[in-house]
Protein backbone atom coordinates (compact mmCIF):
# COMPACT_ATOMS: atom_id res chain seq x y z
CA UNK A 1 0.00 0.00 0.00
CA UNK A 2 1.24 3.47 -0.83
CA UNK A 3 -0.12 6.92 -0.24
CA UNK A 4 1.24 10.34 -1.02
CA UNK A 5 0.00 13.58 0.52
CA UNK A 6 0.52 17.19 -0.44
CA UNK A 7 -0.77 19.47 2.29
CA UNK A 8 -1.85 23.08 1.74
CA UNK A 9 -1.51 25.52 4.60
CA UNK A 10 -2.60 29.04 3.76
CA UNK A 11 -1.01 29.84 0.37
CA UNK A 12 1.99 27.56 0.83
CA UNK A 13 2.20 24.11 -0.73
CA UNK A 14 4.14 21.65 1.40
CA UNK A 15 5.55 18.95 -0.84
CA UNK A 16 7.80 15.96 -0.34
CA UNK A 17 11.44 16.14 -1.30
CA UNK A 18 11.86 15.08 -4.93
CA UNK A 19 14.21 12.19 -4.44
CA UNK A 20 14.60 8.41 -4.40
CA UNK A 21 14.25 6.20 -1.32
CA UNK A 22 16.34 3.12 -0.54
CA UNK A 23 15.59 0.33 1.92
CA UNK A 24 16.26 -3.34 2.65
CA UNK A 25 13.51 -5.89 3.09
CA UNK A 26 14.64 -7.65 6.27
CA UNK A 27 12.08 -10.42 6.52
CA UNK A 28 9.88 -12.59 4.37
CA UNK A 29 10.74 -14.31 1.11
CA UNK A 30 12.58 -11.27 -0.26
CA UNK A 31 15.01 -10.83 2.63
CA UNK A 32 17.97 -10.67 0.24
CA UNK A 33 16.44 -7.75 -1.69
CA UNK A 34 17.29 -4.03 -1.64
CA UNK A 35 14.70 -1.71 -3.17
CA UNK A 36 14.88 1.80 -4.65
CA UNK A 37 11.60 3.68 -5.16
CA UNK A 38 10.49 7.09 -6.42
CA UNK A 39 7.93 9.38 -4.79
CA UNK A 40 5.10 7.55 -6.54
CA UNK A 41 6.15 4.36 -4.76
CA UNK A 42 7.26 2.71 -8.00
CA UNK A 43 10.31 0.46 -7.86
CA UNK A 44 12.96 1.96 -10.14
CA UNK A 45 15.68 -0.53 -9.24
CA UNK A 46 16.36 -3.49 -7.00
CA UNK A 47 19.38 -5.58 -6.13
CA UNK A 48 19.23 -9.27 -5.21
CA UNK A 49 22.17 -10.45 -3.12
CA UNK A 50 23.55 -13.80 -2.08
CA UNK A 51 22.61 -13.53 1.58
CA UNK A 52 19.89 -12.13 3.82
CA UNK A 53 20.37 -8.40 4.38
CA UNK A 54 21.51 -7.27 7.82
CA UNK A 55 20.42 -3.67 8.26
CA UNK A 56 20.60 -0.43 6.28
CA UNK A 57 21.82 -0.08 2.67
CA UNK A 58 23.49 3.02 1.25
CA UNK A 59 23.83 4.56 -2.20
CA UNK A 60 27.21 5.84 -3.34
CA UNK A 61 27.91 8.39 -6.11
CA UNK A 62 27.10 6.93 -9.50
CA UNK A 63 24.29 4.81 -8.07
CA UNK A 64 26.49 2.10 -6.59
CA UNK A 65 24.94 0.19 -3.70
CA UNK A 66 26.74 -0.68 -0.46
CA UNK A 67 24.95 -2.97 1.96
CA UNK A 68 25.59 -5.27 4.93
CA UNK A 69 24.24 -8.78 4.87
CA UNK A 70 24.47 -11.99 6.83
CA UNK A 71 27.47 -14.24 6.32
CA UNK A 72 26.91 -17.98 6.46
CA UNK A 73 26.82 -19.33 10.00
CA UNK A 74 26.32 -15.95 11.70
CA UNK A 75 23.43 -15.59 14.14
CA UNK A 76 21.89 -12.88 16.25
CA UNK A 77 19.87 -9.70 15.65
CA UNK A 78 20.83 -8.11 12.32
CA UNK A 79 23.79 -10.48 12.13
CA UNK A 80 26.20 -9.36 9.44
CA UNK A 81 29.70 -10.35 8.41
CA UNK A 82 29.39 -9.76 4.69
CA UNK A 83 29.56 -6.47 2.80
CA UNK A 84 28.46 -6.31 -0.81
CA UNK A 85 28.90 -3.44 -3.27
CA UNK A 86 26.98 -3.45 -6.53
CA UNK A 87 26.91 -1.29 -9.61
CA UNK A 88 23.56 0.29 -10.39
CA UNK A 89 23.07 -2.45 -13.00
CA UNK A 90 23.63 -5.18 -10.41
CA UNK A 91 27.23 -6.20 -11.07
CA UNK A 92 29.00 -7.28 -7.88
CA UNK A 93 31.94 -4.90 -7.35
CA UNK A 94 32.97 -6.11 -3.90
CA UNK A 95 31.97 -9.10 -1.83
CA UNK A 96 33.89 -9.01 1.44
CA UNK A 97 33.52 -11.27 4.47
CA UNK A 98 34.84 -10.17 7.86
CA UNK A 99 34.65 -11.97 11.17
CA UNK A 100 35.34 -15.23 12.95
CA UNK A 101 34.15 -17.00 16.08
CA UNK A 102 35.29 -14.09 18.26
CA UNK A 103 34.48 -11.15 15.97
CA UNK A 104 30.96 -10.96 14.60
CA UNK A 105 29.67 -7.95 12.64
CA UNK A 106 26.04 -6.99 13.16
CA UNK A 107 23.63 -4.20 12.32
CA UNK A 108 25.14 -1.15 10.68
CA UNK A 109 27.99 -0.19 8.39
CA UNK A 110 28.98 3.33 7.33
CA UNK A 111 30.55 4.38 4.01
CA UNK A 112 33.34 6.93 4.43
CA UNK A 113 34.42 9.72 2.06
CA UNK A 114 37.77 8.02 1.44
CA UNK A 115 36.03 4.92 0.08
CA UNK A 116 36.56 2.86 3.23
CA UNK A 117 33.75 1.35 5.30
CA UNK A 118 33.15 1.36 9.05
CA UNK A 119 31.79 -1.88 10.53
CA UNK A 120 30.30 -2.45 13.97
CA UNK A 121 30.90 -5.89 15.47
CA UNK A 122 30.77 -7.89 18.67
CA UNK A 123 34.17 -8.46 20.27
CA UNK A 124 33.45 -11.66 22.16
CA UNK A 125 34.92 -12.22 25.62
CA UNK A 126 34.58 -15.36 27.73
CA UNK A 127 32.74 -15.50 31.03
CA UNK A 128 36.14 -15.73 32.76
CA UNK A 129 37.40 -12.61 30.95
CA UNK A 130 34.26 -10.70 31.86
CA UNK A 131 34.48 -11.69 35.50
CA UNK A 132 38.18 -10.80 35.60
CA UNK A 133 37.31 -7.33 34.26
CA UNK A 134 34.82 -6.73 37.07
CA UNK A 135 31.43 -7.77 35.68
CA UNK A 136 29.31 -9.03 38.55
CA UNK A 137 27.09 -12.14 38.54
CA UNK A 138 28.11 -13.09 35.01
CA UNK A 139 26.90 -16.52 33.90
CA UNK A 140 27.59 -16.27 30.17
CA UNK A 141 29.96 -14.66 27.70
CA UNK A 142 30.07 -10.88 27.38
CA UNK A 143 30.29 -9.25 23.96
CA UNK A 144 31.51 -5.64 23.97
CA UNK A 145 31.49 -3.49 20.86
CA UNK A 146 34.26 -2.94 18.36
CA UNK A 147 34.33 -0.62 15.35
CA UNK A 148 36.70 -1.37 12.50
CA UNK A 149 37.52 0.48 9.29
CA UNK A 150 38.13 -1.66 6.23
CA UNK A 151 39.72 -0.61 2.93
CA UNK A 152 38.84 -2.57 -0.19
CA UNK A 153 41.93 -4.20 -1.67
CA UNK A 154 40.34 -6.45 -4.26
CA UNK A 155 37.00 -7.89 -5.48
CA UNK A 156 36.67 -10.06 -2.36
CA UNK A 157 39.38 -8.73 -0.06
CA UNK A 158 39.87 -5.87 2.37
CA UNK A 159 42.39 -4.59 4.88
CA UNK A 160 41.56 -3.43 8.40
CA UNK A 161 43.23 0.00 8.60
CA UNK A 162 41.80 1.26 11.91
CA UNK A 163 39.99 -0.20 14.89
CA UNK A 164 38.49 0.78 18.24
CA UNK A 165 37.49 -1.56 21.06
CA UNK A 166 35.08 -0.69 23.86
CA UNK A 167 36.87 -3.21 26.09
CA UNK A 168 39.76 -0.73 26.33
CA UNK A 169 37.46 1.89 27.87
CA UNK A 170 35.60 0.19 30.72
CA UNK A 171 35.54 1.01 34.41
CA UNK A 172 34.17 -0.64 37.55
CA UNK A 173 33.85 0.33 41.19
CA UNK A 174 33.52 -3.12 42.73
CA UNK A 175 37.08 -4.38 43.14
CA UNK A 176 40.07 -2.07 43.83
CA UNK A 177 42.40 -4.92 42.91
CA UNK A 178 41.36 -4.76 39.23
CA UNK A 179 43.25 -2.12 37.18
CA UNK A 180 40.05 -0.55 35.75
CA UNK A 181 38.79 0.39 39.22
CA UNK A 182 37.52 3.95 39.68
CA UNK A 183 34.71 6.23 40.75
CA UNK A 184 32.09 5.93 37.99
CA UNK A 185 30.70 9.46 38.32
CA UNK A 186 34.19 10.94 37.90
CA UNK A 187 34.75 9.15 34.60
CA UNK A 188 31.93 9.79 32.11
CA UNK A 189 34.49 9.05 29.39
CA UNK A 190 34.39 5.34 30.29
CA UNK A 191 31.66 2.71 30.42
CA UNK A 192 30.73 0.98 33.67
CA UNK A 193 31.04 -2.72 32.87
CA UNK A 194 28.17 -3.45 35.26
CA UNK A 195 25.63 -1.28 33.46
CA UNK A 196 23.26 -2.87 30.97
CA UNK A 197 21.80 -6.36 30.79
CA UNK A 198 23.35 -9.26 28.93
CA UNK A 199 21.26 -11.77 27.01
CA UNK A 200 21.64 -15.10 28.74
CA UNK A 201 22.58 -13.28 31.91
CA UNK A 202 19.35 -11.53 32.82
CA UNK A 203 19.24 -9.04 29.93
CA UNK A 204 17.58 -9.01 26.54
CA UNK A 205 17.85 -7.96 22.96
CA UNK A 206 20.07 -10.58 21.37
CA UNK A 207 21.95 -13.85 21.66
CA UNK A 208 23.92 -14.97 24.70
CA UNK A 209 26.61 -12.41 25.44
CA UNK A 210 25.00 -9.48 23.59
CA UNK A 211 25.64 -6.54 25.90
CA UNK A 212 25.77 -3.02 24.44
CA UNK A 213 23.76 -3.86 21.30
CA UNK A 214 24.94 -1.05 19.02
CA UNK A 215 22.49 -0.67 16.15
CA UNK A 216 23.62 2.41 14.16
CA UNK A 217 26.74 4.43 13.47
CA UNK A 218 27.66 7.52 11.48
CA UNK A 219 30.86 9.35 10.55
CA UNK A 220 31.48 13.11 10.47
CA UNK A 221 34.32 13.88 8.02
CA UNK A 222 35.03 17.43 9.23
CA UNK A 223 35.17 16.47 12.90
CA UNK A 224 36.68 13.05 12.10
CA UNK A 225 34.44 11.54 14.75
CA UNK A 226 32.11 8.54 14.96
CA UNK A 227 28.71 8.44 16.67
CA UNK A 228 26.87 5.23 17.55
CA UNK A 229 23.68 4.28 19.39
CA UNK A 230 23.25 1.62 22.06
CA UNK A 231 19.82 0.05 22.28
CA UNK A 232 20.38 -1.71 25.60
CA UNK A 233 22.10 1.22 27.36
CA UNK A 234 19.66 3.88 26.05
CA UNK A 235 22.53 6.15 25.04
CA UNK A 236 24.44 7.54 22.10
CA UNK A 237 28.23 7.84 22.17
CA UNK A 238 30.85 9.79 20.19
CA UNK A 239 34.48 8.73 19.79
CA UNK A 240 37.48 10.23 18.02
CA UNK A 241 38.59 8.75 14.70
CA UNK A 242 41.47 11.20 14.25
CA UNK A 243 43.80 8.90 16.19
CA UNK A 244 45.75 5.75 15.42
CA UNK A 245 44.61 2.28 16.37
CA UNK A 246 47.28 2.28 19.07
CA UNK A 247 46.04 5.60 20.44
CA UNK A 248 42.45 4.36 20.28
CA UNK A 249 43.34 1.70 22.86
CA UNK A 250 44.33 4.40 25.38
CA UNK A 251 42.78 7.56 26.84
CA UNK A 252 42.50 9.17 23.38
CA UNK A 253 39.94 6.49 22.54
CA UNK A 254 37.68 7.23 25.52
CA UNK A 255 34.21 8.63 24.88
CA UNK A 256 34.22 12.26 23.79
CA UNK A 257 30.50 12.55 24.42
CA UNK A 258 27.48 10.52 25.50
CA UNK A 259 23.82 11.40 25.94
CA UNK A 260 20.50 9.89 26.85
CA UNK A 261 20.90 8.08 30.17
CA UNK A 262 23.19 9.80 32.73
CA UNK A 263 22.54 7.08 35.30
CA UNK A 264 24.96 4.95 33.27
CA UNK A 265 27.75 7.15 34.64
CA UNK A 266 26.00 7.83 37.93
CA UNK A 267 25.16 11.47 37.47
CA UNK A 268 21.77 12.95 38.21
CA UNK A 269 19.67 13.72 35.17
CA UNK A 270 16.64 12.57 33.23
CA UNK A 271 16.64 9.25 31.43
CA UNK A 272 15.63 10.49 27.97
CA UNK A 273 16.35 7.72 25.49
CA UNK A 274 14.70 4.31 25.53
CA UNK A 275 15.83 1.64 23.04
CA UNK A 276 17.34 4.31 20.80
CA UNK A 277 18.03 3.63 17.11
CA UNK A 278 19.39 5.42 14.09
CA UNK A 279 21.61 8.27 15.28
CA UNK A 280 23.43 10.44 12.73
CA UNK A 281 24.73 13.94 12.15
CA UNK A 282 22.81 16.18 9.77
CA UNK A 283 24.99 16.61 6.70
CA UNK A 284 26.75 19.81 5.77
CA UNK A 285 24.62 22.14 3.68
CA UNK A 286 21.30 20.87 5.03
CA UNK A 287 19.05 22.73 7.48
CA UNK A 288 20.35 21.89 10.94
CA UNK A 289 23.77 20.88 9.64
CA UNK A 290 26.00 19.24 12.28
CA UNK A 291 23.12 18.74 14.71
CA UNK A 292 22.47 15.20 15.91
CA UNK A 293 19.30 13.43 14.84
CA UNK A 294 17.96 10.17 16.27
CA UNK A 295 14.98 7.83 16.53
CA UNK A 296 14.01 7.29 20.17
CA UNK A 297 11.88 4.15 20.25
CA UNK A 298 10.30 5.27 23.52
CA UNK A 299 9.58 1.87 24.99
CA UNK A 300 9.03 3.50 28.38
CA UNK A 301 5.73 5.00 27.28
CA UNK A 302 5.06 3.26 23.92
CA UNK A 303 5.59 6.52 22.06
CA UNK A 304 8.50 6.99 19.65
CA UNK A 305 10.18 10.36 19.20
CA UNK A 306 12.26 11.98 16.49
CA UNK A 307 14.78 14.22 18.23
CA UNK A 308 17.19 16.77 16.77
CA UNK A 309 19.51 18.63 19.11
CA UNK A 310 22.71 20.64 19.22
CA UNK A 311 25.52 18.99 21.14
CA UNK A 312 27.84 20.96 23.50
CA UNK A 313 30.66 20.85 20.95
CA UNK A 314 33.65 23.10 21.67
CA UNK A 315 35.90 24.69 19.05
CA UNK A 316 38.65 22.13 19.66
CA UNK A 317 36.38 19.17 18.90
CA UNK A 318 35.75 18.22 22.54
CA UNK A 319 32.39 18.35 24.31
CA UNK A 320 31.67 20.53 27.32
CA UNK A 321 30.54 19.00 30.60
CA UNK A 322 30.42 20.50 34.08
CA UNK A 323 31.62 18.73 37.19
CA UNK A 324 28.94 16.50 38.71
CA UNK A 325 26.55 17.30 35.85
CA UNK A 326 25.57 15.10 32.89
CA UNK A 327 26.34 15.99 29.31
CA UNK A 328 23.86 18.41 27.77
CA UNK A 329 21.53 19.31 26.30
CA UNK A 330 18.85 19.29 28.95
CA UNK A 331 15.85 17.09 28.14
CA UNK A 332 13.46 19.04 25.96
CA UNK A 333 16.09 21.47 24.68
CA UNK A 334 15.58 20.28 21.14
CA UNK A 335 15.78 21.89 17.71
CA UNK A 336 13.19 19.49 16.29
CA UNK A 337 10.90 17.08 18.11
CA UNK A 338 8.17 14.87 16.66
CA UNK A 339 5.91 12.43 18.44
CA UNK A 340 2.72 10.78 17.20
CA UNK A 341 0.55 8.09 18.74
CA UNK A 342 0.37 6.27 15.39
CA UNK A 343 4.12 6.14 14.75
CA UNK A 344 5.50 3.94 17.52
CA UNK A 345 8.13 1.33 16.72
CA UNK A 346 9.36 -0.68 19.69
CA UNK A 347 12.47 -1.74 17.73
CA UNK A 348 14.18 -0.86 14.45
CA UNK A 349 13.76 2.72 13.19
CA UNK A 350 15.79 5.66 11.96
CA UNK A 351 15.60 9.27 10.82
CA UNK A 352 17.43 11.57 8.37
CA UNK A 353 17.29 15.24 7.36
CA UNK A 354 16.63 16.08 3.70
CA UNK A 355 18.06 18.98 1.66
CA UNK A 356 14.74 20.87 1.59
CA UNK A 357 14.47 20.80 5.39
CA UNK A 358 12.05 17.89 5.60
CA UNK A 359 12.78 14.89 7.79
CA UNK A 360 12.33 11.29 6.73
CA UNK A 361 11.77 8.63 9.39
CA UNK A 362 11.23 4.89 9.40
CA UNK A 363 8.89 2.99 11.71
CA UNK A 364 10.44 -0.41 11.08
CA UNK A 365 7.89 -2.71 12.77
CA UNK A 366 5.08 -0.68 11.22
CA UNK A 367 6.67 -1.01 7.77
CA UNK A 368 6.17 2.72 7.24
CA UNK A 369 8.38 5.47 5.87
CA UNK A 370 7.09 8.92 6.81
CA UNK A 371 8.36 12.29 5.56
CA UNK A 372 7.61 15.38 7.66
CA UNK A 373 8.04 19.08 7.11
CA UNK A 374 9.68 21.34 9.70
CA UNK A 375 6.31 21.74 11.48
CA UNK A 376 5.83 17.99 11.81
CA UNK A 377 3.20 17.77 9.06
CA UNK A 378 3.17 14.53 7.06
CA UNK A 379 3.98 15.26 3.40
CA UNK A 380 4.73 11.73 2.16
CA UNK A 381 4.19 8.15 3.29
CA UNK A 382 5.16 4.77 1.96
CA UNK A 383 4.14 1.40 3.36
CA UNK A 384 6.07 -1.77 2.54
CA UNK A 385 5.24 -5.45 2.83
CA UNK A 386 8.30 -6.01 5.01
CA UNK A 387 9.83 -4.79 8.24
CA UNK A 388 12.68 -2.39 7.51
CA UNK A 389 15.51 -1.01 9.61
CA UNK A 390 16.01 2.47 8.12
CA UNK A 391 15.13 3.97 4.77
CA UNK A 392 17.43 6.60 3.28
CA UNK A 393 16.28 9.22 0.76
CA UNK A 394 18.69 10.66 -1.81
CA UNK A 395 18.64 13.30 -4.53
CA UNK A 396 18.28 11.96 -8.05
CA UNK A 397 21.77 13.30 -8.78
CA UNK A 398 23.34 10.49 -6.77
CA UNK A 399 22.71 8.31 -9.83
CA UNK A 400 24.83 10.56 -12.04
CA UNK A 401 28.18 9.15 -13.06
CA UNK A 402 31.05 10.84 -11.20
CA UNK A 403 33.11 13.25 -13.26
CA UNK A 404 35.85 11.42 -15.13
CA UNK A 405 39.51 12.16 -14.59
CA UNK A 406 38.90 14.48 -11.68
CA UNK A 407 42.33 14.49 -10.12
CA UNK A 408 42.24 14.80 -6.35
CA UNK A 409 38.54 13.96 -5.87
CA UNK A 410 39.19 11.24 -3.30
CA UNK A 411 35.60 10.85 -2.08
CA UNK A 412 33.94 11.12 -5.51
CA UNK A 413 31.66 14.09 -4.78
CA UNK A 414 32.88 16.07 -7.83
CA UNK A 415 34.56 18.61 -5.58
CA UNK A 416 38.20 18.79 -4.53
CA UNK A 417 38.33 20.31 -1.06
CA UNK A 418 39.38 19.75 2.54
CA UNK A 419 37.47 16.46 2.74
CA UNK A 420 39.75 15.07 0.05
CA UNK A 421 42.80 16.32 1.94
CA UNK A 422 41.54 14.51 5.02
CA UNK A 423 40.99 11.40 2.92
CA UNK A 424 44.63 11.45 1.81
CA UNK A 425 45.86 11.96 5.37
CA UNK A 426 43.60 9.21 6.67
CA UNK A 427 44.97 6.71 4.12
CA UNK A 428 48.61 7.73 4.62
CA UNK A 429 51.14 4.99 3.90
CA UNK A 430 51.26 1.98 1.63
CA UNK A 431 48.17 1.63 -0.47
CA UNK A 432 47.15 -0.79 -3.20
CA UNK A 433 44.60 0.80 -5.48
CA UNK A 434 42.90 3.10 -2.96
CA UNK A 435 41.33 6.37 -4.09
CA UNK A 436 43.77 8.46 -2.03
CA UNK A 437 46.73 7.20 -4.08
CA UNK A 438 46.23 9.88 -6.70
CA UNK A 439 49.46 9.28 -8.63
CA UNK A 440 48.98 5.50 -8.38
CA UNK A 441 52.47 4.77 -7.11
CA UNK A 442 51.30 2.38 -4.39
CA UNK A 443 51.80 4.85 -1.57
CA UNK A 444 49.81 7.75 -0.14
CA UNK A 445 52.20 10.56 0.73
CA UNK A 446 52.95 14.25 0.30
CA UNK A 447 52.84 13.94 -3.50
CA UNK A 448 49.17 13.03 -3.27
CA UNK A 449 48.50 15.93 -0.89
CA UNK A 450 50.03 18.34 -3.40
CA UNK A 451 47.90 16.83 -6.17
CA UNK A 452 44.76 17.58 -4.17
CA UNK A 453 45.84 21.18 -3.55
CA UNK A 454 46.67 21.64 -7.22
CA UNK A 455 43.22 20.45 -8.33
CA UNK A 456 41.24 22.47 -5.73
CA UNK A 457 37.68 23.36 -6.69
CA UNK A 458 34.80 21.76 -8.63
CA UNK A 459 35.55 18.98 -11.10
CA UNK A 460 35.44 20.05 -14.69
Amino acid sequence: MFSQAVLIISTFVIAPYDGITLYNAINGQDSNRTVLINNAGAVINQWIGADRVASTPYLLPGGELLRPCKASGKNGPAAGGRIQKFSYEGEVLWDFIFGDENNQPHHDICPMPNGNVLIVAWDKKTQAEGTAAGRQNLNTQIWPTQIVEVMQTGPTSGEIVWEWHLWDHIIQDISPSIPNYGVISQHPEKLDINKGGIMGGGGGGGPAGDWVHVNALDYHPELDQIVFSSNSLDEIFIIDHNITTEEAAGPAGDFLYRWGNPSNYERNGQHVLWNVHGVNWIDEGMPGENNLLLFNNGNDDNSSDLIEFTSPLAADGTYEINDDQPFGPLPGDYVFFYESNDFHGDHLGGVYRLPNGNTIATNGPGSEIRELDSNGQIVWQHFTQDSIMRAVKYPWSILDAPAENCTGDVNGDEMVNVIDLLGVIDAWGLCDGCNADINEDGSVNVTDLLAVVGAWGPCQ
